[in-house]
């Protein structure tokens, strides 16, 4: 048998070459517990190599891990959650907002209308001011959509949890890059570009990732996860605030 890592001829439970464990199942309800418990209480190594892959090839990087080349990889929910900090620390030292502050306020004021009495509701108040967590925690919402706009690729729910969690860490560096640009450009138009090259680089790697020959299919079904994502995500926002006001 041949480590799905390194490919290098493997004699018992582990690889004499990279150390990865012979046998590595598909990601399922267990292996993604044992990623989350390994993601906050281990010191994780290979988050420059991540980092670097996600930026060359993010697509084909990710399909090798979801396959069995996980060795060299920084932890999916580890990587989501540094690189989600990194940006939220980089706006509370810029004086700035999270583009996930000013989504859920804007909305939260265009809900109040002319009501000058409205108030935030406290758990809408919690995800605006804690992006890492609000990050983590949307994410089986956003991997939902993902799921259902590419259910005909065979992926299943946990591996495209692990897919977005890779894809919003990547996506918090583009934000801190453009949270530093803004100390010197103070214009709305940088928050803007940062989120349109978000969303292109989720373009990017899904058609790298959900490969069928037809880009235009794969750029359509991603913008059907967002449309999903925000309509999912708006709803689940209205009923924590219903329950929590109760």
């Amino acid at each position: 048998m041949n480590c799905k890592n390194c490919k290098n001829r493997v004699v018992g439970k582990y690889c004499s070459n990279c150390g990865q464990k012979s046998t590595i199942d598909r990601i399922n309800f267990t292996n993604v517990l044992n990623e989350v418990s390994e993601s906050l209480f281990q010191i994780n190594r290979g988050f420059f190599y991540t980092i670097r892959e996600l930026f060359v090839r993010p697509g084909s990087s990710l399909n090798e891990y979801l396959t069995g080349k996980r060795k060299s990889h920084f932890k999916p929910f580890a990587y989501v959650l540094t690189l989600s900090t990194v940006y939220f620390l980089i706006t509370q030292i810029t004086n700035q907002n999270t583009w996930m502050d000013d989504t859920i306020t804007g909305w939260m004021n265009g809900v109040s209308g002319q009501n000058s009495e409205f108030e935030m509701p406290n758990i809408a108040n919690w995800f605006a001011k804690n992006y890492a967590y609000s990050s983590l925690l949307l994410l089986p919402v956003f991997s939902l959509a993902s799921y259902i706009s590419f259910r005909k690729f065979g992926k299943n729910y946990l591996e495209h949890i692990v897919v977005n969690s890779y894809i919003t860490g990547h996506q918090a560096i583009i934000y801190s890059l453009f949270a530093i640009l803004g100390i010197s450009i103070e214009h709305e138009i940088i928050e803007l570009l940062s989120l349109l090259l978000a969303i292109t680089y989720t373009i990017w790697t899904f058609n790298q990732l959900f490969m069928d020959g037809n880009r235009i299919k794969s750029i359509l079904r991603t913008i059907l996860t967002y449309i999903l994502y925000l309509i999912f995500s708006l709803g689940l926002l209205m009923l924590l605030a219903g329950i929590t006001e109760l």
